[in-house]
Protein backbone atom coordinates (compact mmCIF):
# COMPACT_ATOMS: atom_id res chain seq x y z
CA UNK A 1 0.00 0.00 0.00
CA UNK A 2 1.58 3.16 -1.07
CA UNK A 3 0.55 6.41 0.85
CA UNK A 4 1.57 10.17 0.75
CA UNK A 5 3.86 12.13 2.83
CA UNK A 6 4.40 15.37 2.72
CA UNK A 7 7.29 18.17 3.19
CA UNK A 8 7.45 21.37 3.44
CA UNK A 9 10.20 22.90 1.58
CA UNK A 10 11.56 26.19 -0.09
CA UNK A 11 9.99 26.83 -4.15
CA UNK A 12 13.65 27.19 -5.01
CA UNK A 13 14.64 23.72 -3.79
CA UNK A 14 11.98 22.27 -5.29
CA UNK A 15 12.39 23.53 -8.36
CA UNK A 16 16.05 22.59 -8.38
CA UNK A 17 14.99 18.99 -7.38
CA UNK A 18 12.49 18.28 -9.49
CA UNK A 19 15.03 19.92 -12.77
CA UNK A 20 17.83 17.46 -11.47
CA UNK A 21 15.54 14.68 -11.62
CA UNK A 22 14.62 15.30 -15.15
CA UNK A 23 17.56 15.70 -16.41
CA UNK A 24 18.49 12.38 -14.95
CA UNK A 25 15.44 10.37 -16.39
CA UNK A 26 13.57 10.82 -13.14
CA UNK A 27 10.44 11.32 -11.54
CA UNK A 28 10.81 13.53 -8.62
CA UNK A 29 8.65 11.04 -7.02
CA UNK A 30 10.59 8.09 -7.36
CA UNK A 31 13.87 9.51 -6.62
CA UNK A 32 12.62 10.70 -3.02
CA UNK A 33 11.30 7.30 -2.80
CA UNK A 34 14.68 5.78 -3.64
CA UNK A 35 16.48 8.55 -1.48
CA UNK A 36 14.43 7.58 1.25
CA UNK A 37 14.73 3.55 0.93
CA UNK A 38 18.52 4.17 0.87
CA UNK A 39 17.85 6.29 3.94
CA UNK A 40 16.02 3.93 5.87
CA UNK A 41 18.55 1.18 4.91
CA UNK A 42 21.63 3.07 5.74
CA UNK A 43 19.88 3.63 9.32
CA UNK A 44 19.55 -0.11 9.90
CA UNK A 45 22.98 -0.96 9.06
CA UNK A 46 24.19 2.00 11.06
CA UNK A 47 21.87 0.60 13.91
CA UNK A 48 23.66 -3.01 13.28
CA UNK A 49 26.75 -1.80 13.42
CA UNK A 50 26.42 0.08 16.67
CA UNK A 51 24.68 -3.47 18.10
CA UNK A 52 27.68 -5.20 16.81
CA UNK A 53 29.92 -3.14 18.18
CA UNK A 54 28.50 -2.87 21.59
CA UNK A 55 28.57 -6.57 21.78
CA UNK A 56 32.16 -6.67 20.46
CA UNK A 57 33.18 -4.16 23.54
CA UNK A 58 30.92 -6.69 26.31
CA UNK A 59 33.09 -9.42 24.94
CA UNK A 60 36.19 -7.88 25.62
CA UNK A 61 35.67 -6.55 28.60
CA UNK A 62 34.42 -9.95 29.85
CA UNK A 63 37.91 -11.38 28.45
CA UNK A 64 36.64 -13.06 25.26
CA UNK A 65 38.72 -11.76 22.63
CA UNK A 66 41.65 -13.11 20.14
CA UNK A 67 44.97 -11.28 20.71
CA UNK A 68 46.20 -9.45 17.52
CA UNK A 69 49.70 -11.40 17.35
CA UNK A 70 47.90 -14.64 16.83
CA UNK A 71 45.53 -13.34 14.72
CA UNK A 72 48.89 -11.88 12.91
CA UNK A 73 50.84 -15.50 12.89
CA UNK A 74 47.65 -17.44 11.51
CA UNK A 75 47.24 -15.05 8.66
CA UNK A 76 51.16 -15.38 7.92
CA UNK A 77 49.66 -19.17 6.63
CA UNK A 78 47.10 -18.19 3.94
CA UNK A 79 48.41 -18.95 0.96
CA UNK A 80 51.22 -21.46 2.10
CA UNK A 81 50.92 -24.89 1.48
CA UNK A 82 50.26 -25.39 5.90
CA UNK A 83 47.05 -23.62 5.62
CA UNK A 84 45.13 -25.07 2.70
CA UNK A 85 41.95 -23.89 3.91
CA UNK A 86 41.45 -20.39 5.64
CA UNK A 87 39.94 -21.19 8.56
CA UNK A 88 42.43 -24.11 9.24
CA UNK A 89 44.24 -22.95 12.28
CA UNK A 90 42.12 -19.99 13.20
CA UNK A 91 43.22 -18.53 16.44
CA UNK A 92 40.06 -18.96 19.19
CA UNK A 93 38.98 -16.59 22.21
CA UNK A 94 40.36 -17.20 24.91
Amino acid sequence: MQETIRARVDSQLKEQFEAAAKSHGQNASKLLRDFMSDYVRRHREQQTRREETLQAIESIEAGRFVAGDDVFAWMDTWGTDSAPAILKGAPECK
